[in-house]
């Protein structure tokens, strides 16, 4: 990715992957040929970030900040891809007759060594997505319990129509949100407990973390009318 491709975007505001503000493309960072490296942002607490350049990914609407899980499991998926298809070569090779078997057996040992490094990030990874979901699972009770609270307090007539509304809105669109992320950590996490498995070992295409396409903001007025 070049300044010019990446540079129109500074001091724009930056989403995360899911639709979340993140903060502000303050800065880049980018070697003599002209390749970022790079960005820093300005978080929505005041702190500045540096992110590397894989963190960022352009869509339609613009660059979103990936999470730190989704990079970690690209980076792996994208390992496990090329060993598993020089491992096939190497094979193939042997079959031939293209290779001896002492520099065959060698190979084949330093992939085995390479397979066992990607399952102890797998499973590093594993760990911190089993911590997310647990975290996300919370979230989403404490959301439907504030659901259930205020459309109580409505009934009882403690709130009025409009605040309700607003609110109700406000928590269904966070609510949706943490629903999705969910979702893609699950897929995430079925991906990775079967790498290294041989129905894995069979696909030829990699598998894709989805992404979500953020969503447009929305904004609530509390003091509007209601509509008719």
């Amino acid at each position: 990715m070049t300044v010019e491709e990446i540079g129109k975007y500074l001091g724009k505001p930056l989403d995360d992957a899911m639709g979340r503000p993140v903060g502000k493309m303050v800065g880049i960072t980018a070697d003599i040929k002209d390749q970022v490296t790079a960005i820093q942002v300005a978080e929505n607490d005041g702190e500045v970030v540096q992110y590397p350049i894989n963190f960022v990914k352009v869509i339609e609407a613009g660059p979103i900040l990936l999470q730190i899980w989704r990079v970690e499991t690209e980076d792996l998926r994208r390992e496990y891809d090329i060993i598993k298809r020089r491992s096939q070569a190497l094979d193939l090779l042997l079959k031939d007759g293209d290779i001896d078997q002492l520099e065959y057996k060698q190979l084949r040992e330093s992939y085995e060594d390479l397979n066992k490094k990607i399952s102890e990030k797998r499973d590093t990874l594993l760990d911190a997505l089993k911590r997310l979901e647990s975290k996300l699972e919370q979230q989403i009770r404490d959301l439907q319990t504030a659901l259930t609270n205020n459309k109580m307090l409505y009934t009882s007539s403690e709130i009025d129509e409009q605040t309700y509304r607003a609110v109700t809105e406000s928590i269904r669109s966070v609510l949706e949100i943490s629903r999705k992320e969910r979702k893609d950590v699950d897929g995430t996490r079925e991906f990775l407990l079967r790498i290294n498995s041989p129905e894995v070992a069979k696909e030829t295409s990699p598998v894709v973390i989805p992404v979500t396409t953020p969503q447009d903001v929305v904004v609530i007025r509390m003091k509007e009318p209601t509509e008719a």
